[in-house]
């Protein structure tokens, strides 16, 4: 034995209980990964018990805490409509409730949800009522409980638990407990082992080395099975790590990268797409306007604006009848973060049009979607097109299992789709061992309506796979929300590889 595992050893036999690494730790003045290390040894040997336990703590986020302090959102609005008589306005039981208009929302859907208020519509206006007593929700508790810092959440609350960390209300850390105690039946050999001086040399020294004085003198013997305590370094994030490598596949295919911005006009974002203006794609529960600067976008090349207004309006040279709709200038020109990376490919197509080409992008796209496991109101997306004579739906269709086999996803299927820019059109989906078949996105061939006005007469295939969905379906992520977690827990152990 060591002299450290005598030390540990020591004052773990003289304790009649069961020792966290800590209070050893704290003890002996030592670190405590080290005394850790020491218990596995001696858990090894058999002179040691070690029982590592998992305890979970919880920190309140930002929302959290603000409704810590001034209140659930629901149980507000729910006060209000009750000062107001137990029937009141939209507006009014907002402004009397003091809730943001972000709050607004929430307040709403969880009041209903709780069966506490009701809403009706008289003349036309939102009305809400009072239908339960009292806005009895334990969730108030958890939340009290947290930002008190106590360790244990009271019995009962396991559900309000789950709902305030669905709700991002509170975040979830695991921290391992190590605890040893001696082996009782090996005690008279411990004592035996601790009366014992050590023999031979642990550690050999550069002075050792340089004066010769290691030599004609035993050696310790070194257990090479011992595994050391993890080491946590610093590393790129494991789902950074992927986008890079999904990008390394696609220049390997002979793609080149290409990148455009953030905010588009709608113009670039639908229009040169063939997305009718009354699509329900361009409503604001679809994707995010810009509210300012309010006189929207410009139109650079008023040529190709023309050929996309008379495509709309009655097909121009397509062959298509269009939408048989006016096409309105302003809705062109508003702005918009864009949905998709599709308006990087129009961008590419117009700054590129002779035969052949092949592009891709993966970047960042907004979208107004409803939070789950599967949907993020921010994701990325593996765009590509290729533009060239004579390419047909089965050269679509062999690109895409290129990409996904090349991440690692064993089981994929096509089935057909309908987008307003591509036909034919297909979904892809791949096999996630929790979750089923998710959607990975959408492809197809550009129809005539979006090459035409740009001059492209030549086939262009088109997708637009989300590259969290390609991660989650290749690594076993059983929610998209992972990807961006700050549990470093998770990070440190993660990598980008199965």
């Amino acid at each position: 034995m060591t002299e450290g595992e005598k030390a540990v050893l020591r004052a773990l036999a003289d304790q009649e209980r069961r020792v966290t690494a800590a209070e050893l730790a704290e003890m002996l003045g030592q670190k405590n990964m080290r005394v850790v290390s020491i218990l596995n040894s001696l858990s090894q040997k058999g002179l040691a018990s070690l029982e590592i336990r998992e305890i979970a703590s919880y920190t309140l986020t930002q929302e959290g805490t603000e409704y810590a302090e001034n209140g659930l959102p629901e149980v507000r609005l729910f006060r209000a409509v009750l000062e107001l008589g137990g029937k009141a306005k939209v507006d009014e039981a907002v402004a009397k409730s003091g809730l943001t208009p972000a709050a607004k929302g929430i307040a709403i859907n969880w009041s209903r949800k709780n069966g506490w208020l009701g809403i009706t519509k008289e003349d036309g206006t939102t009305v809400l009522e009072v239908k339960a007593e009292v806005p009895e929700t334990p969730l108030e508790e958890v939340l009290s409980a947290i930002s008190e810092g106590r360790r244990a959440i009271p019995e009962g609350l396991d559900s309000a638990l789950e709902e305030a960390i669905e709700r991002s209300l509170a975040n979830t850390s695991m921290t391992k407990v190590f605890e040893a105690e001696v082996t009782r039946e090996k005690r008279d050999m411990i004592d035996e082992l601790l009366s014992k001086e050590i023999q031979g040399i642990v550690n050999l020294t550069s002075e050792m080395l340089s004066s010769e004085s290691w030599r004609g003198k035993p050696f310790r013997p070194y257990n090479v099975e011992l595994e050391p305590a993890y080491v946590n370094y610093g590393k790129k994030h494991p789902y950074a790590e992927f986008n890079d490598w999904l990008r390394e596949i696609m220049i390997g295919l002979g793609f080149t990268e290409w990148f455009g911005p953030y905010v588009e006009t709608e113009f670039w974002g639908h229009d040169t797409l063939f997305v009718p203006q009354d699509h329900v794609s361009r409503e604001v529960q679809d994707q995010f306007r810009v509210v300012s600067p309010h006189d929207h976008g410009d139109i650079l090349d008023d040529k190709y604006y023309k050929a996309v207004k008379a495509v709309h309006e009655n097909g121009g040279d397509t062959g298509s009848k269009g939408w048989d709709w006016p096409f309105s200038k302003e809705v062109a020109t508003r702005l918009c973060l864009r949905p998709h990376t599709t308006p990087v490919s129009m961008r590419y197509l117009y700054e590129h049009r002779e035969s052949p080409q092949k592009m891709f992008i993966i970047d960042r796209n907004f979208r107004a979607e409803k939070l789950d496991a599967t949907h993020g109101q921010e994701f990325d997306q593996c765009e590509g097109i290729i533009m060239d004579k004579d390419l047909t739906l089965r050269d679509l269709l062999g690109y895409l299992t290129s990409i996904c086999k090349g991440v690692g996803i064993k089981k994929m299927k096509f089935k057909p789709g309908q987008f307003p820019f591509t036909e034919p059109s297909v979904e892809t989906f791949a096999k996630h061992d929790k979750l089923g078949w998710i959607e990975l996105g959408g492809s197809g061939i550009f129809r005539p309506e979006v090459t035409y006005p740009v001059g492209i007469k030549d086939t262009v295939l088109a997708w637009g796979i989300g590259s969290g969905r390609l991660y989650m379906a290749a690594m076993g992520i059983n929610d998209i929300r992972d990807l961006f977690t700050r549990d470093l827990t998770w990070l440190r152990r993660s990598a980008f590889v199965a």
